[in-house]
Order: structure tokens, then C-alpha cells, then sequence
């Protein structure tokens, strides 16, 4: 059987203005989306399936507290909001069951393992 303790890294990149400790971001009556320039381009990476996924698991394992919120860089407990958020991926997997790729469907597996097991620890 496959040795299961391969583990993952959360890094939550996502950028909030207007949040403390945060970088103050364009006004919002610039009329720019955010994450686009006045050149129509975007700032940002684009966002796929996976990132979806990540995003939503980054901010299981902060609720989990194993690691601190970017925004305020305090670490705290949350158990409701984990489980929400895994919950959330769950559902996804069940929605999306048929429509992913491979490489999407393990990682949906493997982040679904992780957590889970992150929760119950």
C-alpha cells in the first residue's frame, strides 16, 4: 500500500486590502476589477481548479491552526470553519466527479486525506 505521509505546504498568497497588516490595495472607485491593470492584463496568476482547491484547504489548515493567518499573523482555532472548508472540497469532488483531470482528482484525494486527518489530530 501506498505510504501515505506525503505532506503539503500552504502558503496563502491571497491579497486583502483593506484587512490590518495588509498592503492597501487600488480604491475601489478606480473602477479597475482587482487583479487587472488599466491595460486589461492581469496581476495575478490565473485561477483553475486546483488553485480553488488549495485556497479553500489554506484556509482549513489555518482554522485548524497549524498555521498563523496572514492577515493578522495570529494563530487560532476554528474547528467549525475547518470542517466547513473541507466539507466545501468534498462537495466539490462530488460535483465535479467525472469533469476533472486526473492530476486534479488525486489532489483533491490527497488535500481531502490531509486535512481530514489534520482535523481529527
Amino acid at each position: 500500500m501506498e505510504d501515505r505521509k506525503k505532506g503539503y505546504t500552504f502558503t496563502d498568497r491571497r491579497g486583502r486590502s483593506g484587512e490590518p497588516g495588509q498592503p492597501q490595495g487600488r480604491a475601489a472607485s478606480s473602477g479597475e476589477a482587482e487583479g487587472f491593470s488599466s491595460s486589461g492584463q492581469e496581476d495575478q496568476p490565473d485561477v483553475d481548479f486546483s488553485t480553488l482547491i488549495m485556497s479553500f484547504a489554506s484556509a482549513a489548515v489555518i482554522s485548524m491552526g497549524k498555521m498563523p493567518d496572514p492577515a493578522t499573523g495570529q494563530t487560532g482555532r476554528n474547528p467549525s470553519l475547518a470542517k466547513q472548508n473541507i466539507h466545501i472540497i468534498e462537495m466539490l469532488r462530488e460535483k465535479t466527479r467525472g469533469n476533472l483531470t486526473r492530476d486534479e482528482e488525486t489532489l483533491v484525494e490527497n488535500i481531502l486525506y490531509e486535512l481530514r486527518m489534520g482535523f481529527i489530530e
